[in-house]
């Protein structure tokens, strides 16, 4: 099963919308979903590890796959 992890901030303008857009995307296809603030330990350890330099940042199975909101399309061809 994909995995997507969703870096955000708090203070990230634009994050809300990715969050919406991978809750939405979960409501209709099957793969894991976390999200994970940066300000937190978990988050500046995936920061630390992926060389994170702005939020939000996708990585998908381990890899970075978007930074910033991808669109709708090109977020289910990663997961198809």
């Amino acid at each position: 099963m994909v995995k997507v992890t969703l870096v955000h901030a708090s203070w990230c303008h634009v994050c809300p919308a990715a969050k919406k857009l991978w809750n939405d995307l979960r409501s209709e296809h099957d793969f894991d979903y976390e999200g994970i603030d940066i300000d937190t330990p978990e988050g500046e350890a995936l920061s630390e590890k992926y060389s994170i330099m702005s939020v939000p940042t996708t990585i998908i199975d381990g890899e970075i796959a978007f930074i910033g909101v991808p669109g709708k399309e090109e977020a289910l061809l990663k997961i198809s």
